[in-house]
């Protein structure tokens, strides 16, 4: 009897899990801090650049040629993601990756038409996910994968150079420093989304998507939490 009164709380009672004032009501959040999330309603296709009409690449799309072919976030990189997602990576805040996962599984599955044959995460240096312990971009990937039952392949893609960290570079400088960065081993399916919590310039998904393209893939999607509002910010 104790132990279904305690799971009768777990499942049922549940606080919000950003003010921790009201019951949860969705995707682990109440309905007022759900609403007020800073939602990225219209982005561009390719980039998920936020603008005003999502039909057409937005400027910086249509003088770049990415190699991914389209981006699905569904948050804006601003208050409170902005001091969320740096909490989960310097603060071990990884609870809330629990509740943003839902976020972005609940994005996919009212935009996405067709599905990825494989899930890759952004790797990082060996050096720098010991350092931190956790790679947040590989626990959202297995995360996705079990709700949405795509297979994740962790190890696939790595980091085998250890570069300057692209938060102290402006945009150009970030596209030269991942040069050579990455490497891919095995083959790979036909269609691939890389997973990330953050889409910045574009210069890391890019890199790696020209190099998933040349082991095989035709299509690569990046699938993050947030998109920042301007593209030379990280």
């Amino acid at each position: 009897m104790i132990f279904n009164k305690v799971n009768y709380s777990l499942f049922f009672n549940q606080q919000c899990s950003l003010c921790q004032l009201q019951p949860a009501e969705i995707s682990g959040l109440c309905e007022d801090c759900h609403a007020d999330l800073p939602w990225l309603l219209l982005g561009c296709p390719i980039c998920g650049l936020p603008r005003s009409s999502p039909d057409q690449p937005c400027s910086l799309c249509q003088q770049k040629s990415f190699k991914f072919d389209r981006t699905e976030a569904p948050l804006e990189y601003r208050f409170p993601i902005n001091s969320l997602l740096p909490g989960i990576k310097y603060q071990r805040r990884i609870q809330a990756l629990g509740w943003l996962a839902e976020l972005l599984v609940h994005h996919l599955q009212d935009r996405c038409e067709t599905w990825p044959d494989l899930l890759i995460p952004v790797p990082m240096h060996p050096i720098d996910e010991a350092l931190r312990g956790f790679n947040q971009a590989e626990l959202l990937a297995e995360r996705l994968s079990r709700k949405l039952q795509i297979r994740c392949h962790s190890g696939q893609l790595r980091k085998v150079h250890r570069r300057a960290k692209q938060m102290t570079l402006h945009a150009a400088a970030r596209r030269s420093n991942l040069k050579g960065a990455f490497s891919i081993h095995g083959e790979l399916p036909k269609s691939v989304a890389l997973i990330d919590d953050i889409m910045t310039t574009g210069a890391t998904a890019d890199e790696i998507a020209a190099l998933l393209k040349n082991q095989g893939a035709s299509q690569v999607q990046v699938w993050v939490l947030a998109r920042t509002p301007e593209p030379d910010r990280d």
